[in-house]
Parts: C-alpha cells; sequence; structure tokens
C-alpha cells in the first residue's frame, strides 16, 4: 500500500515558489491622500530600505549587492504575506513610509493603489513592457488606470500537473497532454482522459482528476475556465460580466466533472488549498491536478513523492483557448518614500538580465522570457517552460481593491451549484447583483 504524503511533510520553499496568490482576508481601511504629497523622485539620495518578505532571499541578496557596488546606505525589514495588508496600511495610514520599495501581493498592489499610495513607474516599465522577452501578462495585477504600479519579482500562473504512471496503466498516451494547451477543446480530450483514470487499480480507488475547490480556491480553476471560453470577470467599467455565455459555461464544466462525469476526488470541494489536494496526488492515487508550478519540484522529490520521475507539465487545457490566472508577487514604491529615485534605481537593477537570472536560478520563475528559459536555469526548473507557454495566454483573476468581497460572494454562488442549491443562472446573476450591492 502506498504511503501517503502529509501536508506537513511538504517543503515550504517549494510552496512559497508558487503560492503568492492566496488571498489575504478584510479590506483595507479607506484613507486617502492628495496627489501633491508626493516626493520628487529626481535626486539620489544614497540611502535605500526596504521592506521585504522574508521567502524573498534573492530580492535581498541582489540589493546587498547593488548597495555594496554603488555604496548606499541599505536597511530592510521583513513582514509575512499574511500581515502585509496591516503592516502596509499602519504606515501609509499616517501618510508615511520608512521604506522605498515593499513587497506586495497581486491584491494588496490593488488595494493600495485605490488609496493612492504607490508611485507611478510608468516611465520605468515602458521599454520593459514592450519588449519581446518581457512577459506583460504578468502585470495584470499592477496596472491602475491605466498606470504601471509595481514590479513583477517572481510570477506563476497554475499549471496542469499529470501521472505519467497512471496514464500508462490504463492505456493513454503520457505525453499526449504536453501539447493540450496548443489545441482547440481539448478540454474534452482531458475529461474522456480523466473518466479512464477513475478506476480500481491494485485494490485502490483512483480518481482522475483533484483540485482545491473549497471557499475562494475554487476561483482558480473557475476562473481559468471563464477566460478559456473568452470572457472576463468585470468590463471596461469594473462591472461584473462574468455573469455570461462564457460565466456559464466555466460553472457548468466544474459541475460535470463532479457530479456528471465523477471523476473528481470527491473530498476537492473540502480543499481550501494546495497542501490539502496534494498528498493524493504525490502518493499516486490522482491522475491529473491543476496547481502552481512548485508542484513539479516536489512531485519530482522522491523524499516527498511516490511518483518521482514521472510527473508530466503542461500550460492548463483549451477551449476556445488556454488560460489561467495570475500569481506574482511584486516590487512597488510609497509615494511617501524619501529616496524615490533610488527605490527606481533598485527596481532597474531587479529587471536587469542578470538579477531575472540569479532569482530564476534560485527557483523562482521570473518575468523575463530569457531569464526563465536559460538553459542554466532550464536544468535546474525545466517546469519554466510550462510557466512561459502560460503567460502566452489569457491569464487573469480580475484583480480590484475589493477582490476579498466579491471573491467571496462569487465563490459561494459556485458552491451553491455544485451543491445542486441553485441553477448556474440564478447563482452566477445573484453574485453580480450582491456584488454591485455592495459597492453601493
Amino acid at each position: 500500500m502506498n504511503k501517503a504524503v502529509t501536508p506537513r511533510s511538504l517543503n515550504r520553499r517549494h510552496f512559497l515558489a508558487g503560492s503568492s496568490s492566496l488571498a489575504l482576508l478584510g479590506l483595507l481601511a479607506a484613507c486617502g491622500r492628495d496627489s501633491g504629497s508626493a516626493q520628487e523622485s529626481g535626486e539620489l539620495t544614497g540611502a535605500l530600505s526596504l521592506l521585504l518578505g522574508s521567502h524573498m532571499t534573492p530580492v535581498e541578496d541582489a540589493a546587498r549587492t547593488h548597495t555594496g557596488d554603488l555604496d548606499i546606505d541599505l536597511t530592510v525589514e521583513h513582514a509575512t504575506t499574511p500581515d502585509l495588508r496591516n503592516v502596509l496600511t499602519n504606515a501609509f495610514m499616517a501618510r508615511r513610509s520608512q521604506w522605498d520599495t515593499v513587497f506586495l501581493t497581486a491584491e494588496v498592489v490593488q488595494e493600495m493603489a485605490d488609496r493612492q499610495w504607490l508611485a507611478d513607474i510608468s516611465a520605468l516599465m515602458e521599454s520593459y513592457t514592450q519588449s519581446e522577452g518581457f512577459m506583460e501578462r504578468t502585470m495584470t495585477a499592477a496596472v491602475s488606470d491605466g498606470q504601471y504600479l509595481a514590479v513583477p519579482w517572481n510570477v506563476g500562473a497554475p499549471i496542469m500537473h499529470w501521472n505519467k504512471n497512471l496514464l500508462e496503466e490504463v492505456g493513454l498516451d503520457p505525453e499526449a497532454p504536453t501539447d493540450w494547451h496548443a489545441q482547440q477543446d481539448s478540454w474534452d480530450t482531458f475529461v474522456e482522459y480523466a473518466k479512464e483514470l477513475t478506476t480500481t487499480i491494485n485494490g485502490q480507488q483512483v480518481y482522475g482528476f483533484t483540485d482545491a475547490w473549497a471557499d475562494t480556491a475554487v476561483l482558480n480553476t473557475w476562473g481559468s475556465l471563464l477566460q478559456m471560453h473568452g470572457g472576463t470577470w468585470f468590463d471596461e467599467d469594473g462591472q461584473p460580466a462574468f455573469n455570461s455565455d462564457a460565466g456559464r459555461a466555466a460553472t457548468e464544466k466544474l459541475y460535470d466533472l463532479l457530479h456528471t462525469h465523477q471523476v473528481v476526488d470527491p473530498a476537492a470541494t473540502t480543499y481550501t488549498w494546495v497542501f490539502d489536494a496534494s498528498p493524493a496526488f504525490l502518493n499516486g492515487t490522482r491522475g491529473f491536478f491543476f496547481t502552481y508550478p512548485f508542484m513539479a519540484g516536489v512531485a519530482n522529490d522522491p523524499e516527498e513523492s511516490e511518483i518521482a520521475g514521472a510527473n508530466g507539465y503542461a500550460p492548463q487545457p483549451a477551449v476556445e483557448t488556454s488560460a489561467s490566472v495570475d500569481g506574482s508577487e511584486f516590487l512597488g514604491i510609497p509615494v511617501f518614500s524619501e529616496n524615490q529615485a533610488e527605490a527606481e534605481r533598485f527596481l532597474e537593477y531587479v529587471l536587469s538580465p542578470e538579477v531575472q537570472k540569479q532569482i530564476a536560478l534560485a527557483g523562482w520563475a521570473t518575468p523575463s522570457t530569457e531569464a526563465n528559459l536559460d538553459p542554466e536555469v532550464l536544468e535546474q526548473y525545466p517546469v519554466n517552460e510550462a510557466v512561459v507557454q502560460s503567460y502566452e495566454y489569457p491569464v487573469d483573476y480580475g484583480f480590484s481593491p475589493d477582490s476579498a468581497m466579491w471573491r467571496g460572494i462569487l465563490a459561494d454562488q459556485i458552491h451553491a451549484v455544485l451543491t445542486d442549491s441553485t441553477s448556474i443562472d440564478a447563482a452566477l446573476d445573484d453574485a453580480a447583483a450582491q456584488i454591485v450591492s455592495e459597492r453601493s
């Protein structure tokens, strides 16, 4: 009998490399500023203060090299991801910042932007976003009112993983899923594979697919399907647009996986994050798993996985197109920074080819195609090729300042469909109406 790998045994370093899209709880306290409060950024002061996540070792290493070479006084503080919103809010509500560059999750970027607490770095980003070597879709969460407000330091959209051994065992081509992302309507092929894999093997129940669908985690795959059908979360005016033909088709596909085809691990609706769903995949009893790229490293580690050497990975399958939701993390400049020019110079250094490669060699995919596909990087992290391919397709999570509010509402309605408590049309229309009401 296969030994299960428990969530506790998984390496936190692997997790952090792909989990930056986990939602933070609560809403930002409202507090504005007038547009004249930002310091002019033209003077290089010779001082730089950073607020970084404790997991951001390659960024901190780059900062120490950068400031050492230029004889800049450096101060570094750390904040955990769950504490980040409160730390920034407490500082910025007082209209000051002891940091010149700050770590930001995607959700926090939008909240800080809504309060006008982040400096516009569009001029800095222009040459990068127009370059073929920069994955522009990694900037989705960092754009507000046409302005670029943050630099992605690591990126990672959920991709498809699969157990090649299981596919071979039931007579399926273990390499075929590699190209599904480029094949229209390959979602149907994925479903057929999942149905073949849902069986009993050596006395163990095997399911074709596992995922985390509890709470707002269900929106990762639902949001991917929304975009696969050509849909969008919100319209140009920021109003709900998911109660559309695309939204209905996305919801129907989730429902069918669970109820019609019965290919999903039945506990998926109780899994709130990747570590809940991963043990059965790692012990070899689940065929496909949609989750972040870091799982490729975990699945290939014989100390943590029973499918080492047999894990396939590629962008998610396609309907009209492949698609995913974004999981990037960012660096931004507070408008209250006392050293904005030094902060901009540091962000340019982070975006330099040498630092991008340094970050990639530390195990983090970056917005630089060249860094991700560098032969030395790919030798250690071959999954980066799938990351780059994923960002060639729609990658969006409907980022807005009130994401925490609307994601809870929408997820609750999707769960109501999955439990046969309401119809798809009623669920999506009710979610849209509730969101509009909450915003009024």
